[in-house]
């Protein structure tokens, strides 16, 4: 007996603990079998001899605890279920001493089934299924989309409404449906342009040369499109990214604790108080964010002060979004032109802080590349350009 993609797999697909009712779902080959001597033989019968989706109210009889309770089976035939295996789910009170018991009977030696396959006899047991199997094998199966198998995953963990929707986006094929318009375009090009080379030398023009050139641009600007898409912040259950980078003393830990609204970094007057990354997670405008608050980046420092900027480095160059602060009361040097230089994203955010105290730095002042950016101005002290922040498209 030897275990794969070709057994049945069972898995309790509701959350634990106590509820009214609980699902134990079941799919594989001849997976019917598993439901003898739990169920009245007549009712079994009554929905596997019919075709498609069928159910029956039973009772759920565990001849070794002497238990016999109210059930429920639904039964959905190969191949319009998810996985596109037979698929059976057995519905009851959600009990975990139930659960467990039924669980058991069902794993239990003895229950293997055997049928014929290719004029072989098989035998093939059941077991727990792997985490995400159900959804492997309706992918496996052809039910769904590799990309709309990863929207399954994303669906579940997703904790925004940001998230969700995105994943739901995805689920219902977005990205799929784009490319198989944009596969559908080039065929047809390609047939177009096959059959003028064919006919060149006859007194027919079924495309020209401008319409082929100008069709692949389209094509190109769209796949630009989506491109561009990609390289934004990806949404994921573990949050984008957020890191504040910048020079000691220009407010990142004062700036990171008012985000949060509660003071998770420690703020003083003293120069370089942050020496390691603090993280805090928070949602804003409905996205999952994983901000990291950093060690301000400083040049000929002390042994301990130069492995909190190797970390800094770190940080960044696994951001997904980079809040690059700038102290607005001091004056702007090339150190902070590079060091924004070295930002590899392309979500970043400058952020003018300060905005209280009498200014040095002005949009006016700021080069070329940081300009290219969103740049938004703030004061912790008064709440100036926060809101503003919080809204940037960035994020």
């Amino acid at each position: 007996m030897s275990f794969g993609l070709n057994d049945c797999i069972l898995a309790i697909s509701t959350p634990s603990g106590q509820s009214l009712r609980a699902i134990i779902r079941l799919s594989g080959k001849d997976v019917f079998h598993y439901l003898r001597g739990l169920f009245a033989p007549e009712a079994i019968r009554e929905i596997v001899c019919e075709k498609g989706f069928r159910s029956c109210h039973s009772n759920l009889y565990l001849e070794k605890e002497q238990v016999s309770i109210p059930a429920s089976i639904y039964i959905m035939k190969s191949p319009n279920s998810y996985t596109r295996e037979d698929i059976v789910e057995i519905h009851t009170f959600g009990s975990p001493p139930l659960l467990e018991m039924l669980m058991e009977t069902l794993l239990s030696p003895g229950r293997e089934s055997t049928y014929k396959e290719d004029n072989i006899e098989v035998t093939r047991g059941i077991r727990i299924a792997e985490p995400g199997e159900f959804t492997k094998r309706a992918f496996l199966n052809g039910r769904i989309s590799l990309a709309e198998a990863e929207s399954v995953m994303h669906v579940i963990r997703s904790q925004t409404d940001s998230e969700l929707l995105m994943s739901v986006a995805n689920l219902k094929g977005r990205l799929t449906g784009f490319m198989h318009e944009i596969q559908e375009k080039l065929v047809n090009l390609c047939a177009r342009t096959e059959a003028a080379i064919d006919f060149y030398d006859q007194d027919i023009e079924l495309i020209s040369s401008c319409e082929i050139k100008k069709e692949l641009e389209q094509i190109k600007e769209r796949l630009c499109m989506v491109s561009r898409d990609g390289q934004k912040p990806i949404i994921s259950h573990y949050g984008v990214k957020t890191v504040f980078i910048g020079l000691p003393n220009a407010g990142k830990s004062s700036l990171f604790n008012k985000l949060l609204d509660r003071p998770k970094a420690i703020v003083t007057q003293v120069r370089g108080t942050t020496r390691d990354t603090l993280e805090a997670d928070m949602v804003l405008e409905g996205v999952n964010l994983r901000m990291k608050d950093t060690a301000g980046v400083a040049w000929g420092s002390s042994e301990l002060e130069s492995l909190a900027v190797q970390r800094t480095y770190g940080a960044m160059d696994d951001a997904q979004v980079v809040l690059f602060v700038v102290d607005g009361s001091a004056q702007l040097c090339n150190r902070q032109i590079e060091l924004f230089d070295s930002i590899t994203t392309r979500n970043k955010i400058t952020v003018v802080n300060k905005t209280d105290l009498k200014q040095n730095v002005c949009y006016q002042d700021l080069p070329s590349q940081m300009k290219a950016f969103p740049v938004v101005n703030t004061s912790v002290l008064t709440g100036e350009g926060l809101d503003r922040l919080k809204k940037n498209n960035s994020f």
